[in-house]
């Protein structure tokens, strides 16, 4: 199997990755079914990738086979945000969906133990048409044989459709928020988008919570809180 090397993996803050691994465990105890899940925002630069990637970083460190797949196929950072280095050109989820690769082409193992990737090596302006193919759920369907849990990264909800596509394919999704920036009607907006599609909605992670007493944004700035969802009561938090 071909192999990613992950330069730029940052070592996290203690109470960062503590919420983090709190948000790990709670997803062990949503049932032994959900296993492949979409972790999605509702507008851009909510940290939606920086959490996918750090969950499945903890999910493969405790011994679980866990796959990302990078599915922001519009516009992917993940390459050269992440630092991905291979000793050959990178193949990614757009040549198989396209039919120019097969899946043992795509998927890559890591640096992480137990970490695989499949990212995207280019970006394309529609990947409406691929997404909606036979072989993204083929791609799904090989996949939840060979790992423990599947992580998909999309586009955020309120920008493109991909997401919508993507979800009912999945066994349920996180939705991440930006605290203080997402208004709370886009965030109501999303939840009814994945409610429409019928795809469960595991939880929300709060990113960047103010937590301290007097609003000190610079020791919390990047804390990352995890909520439950109740789809008859709505979102409640840890306080």
């Amino acid at each position: 199997m071909k192999q990613i090397y992950i330069e730029n993996m940052p070592n996290l803050p203690f109470n960062v990755s503590e919420a983090l691994n709190q948000l790990r465990v709670s997803l062990g105890f949503a049932g032994e079914d959900i296993r492949t899940i979409m972790i999605t925002s509702s507008t851009p630069n909510e940290g939606k990738s920086f959490v996918t990637m750090q969950l499945w970083k903890m999910m493969s460190e405790v011994g679980n086979r866990a796959l990302l797949i990078d599915c922001d196929m519009r516009n992917s950072e993940m390459k050269n945000k992440w630092g991905f280095q291979a000793e050959e050109d990178i193949v990614g989820i757009v040549h198989f969906l396209a039919g120019k690769a097969e899946i043992n082409d795509i998927v890559y193992s890591t640096n992480i133990a137990n970490g695989y990737i499949i990212p995207v090596a280019t970006n394309v302006p529609n990947p409406t048409i691929l997404l909606e193919s036979q072989r993204f759920r083929e791609l799904l369907d090989v996949c939840k044989h060979e790992f423990d849990y599947i992580l998909i990264d999309t586009p955020p909800l309120g920008s493109v459709a991909d997401a919508m596509n993507i979800a009912p394919k999945t066994d349920g999704s996180l939705l991440i928020i930006r605290s203080g920036q997402t208004p709370r009607k886009v965030v109501e907006n999303s939840v009814s988008l994945l409610r429409r599609v019928g795809v469960p909605l595991l939880g929300v992670v709060l990113n960047r919570a103010d937590t301290s007493k007097h609003g000190n944004n610079y020791y919390y700035n990047h804390y990352y809180q995890y909520g439950y969802y109740n789809d008859k009561d709505g979102y409640y938090g840890k306080k």
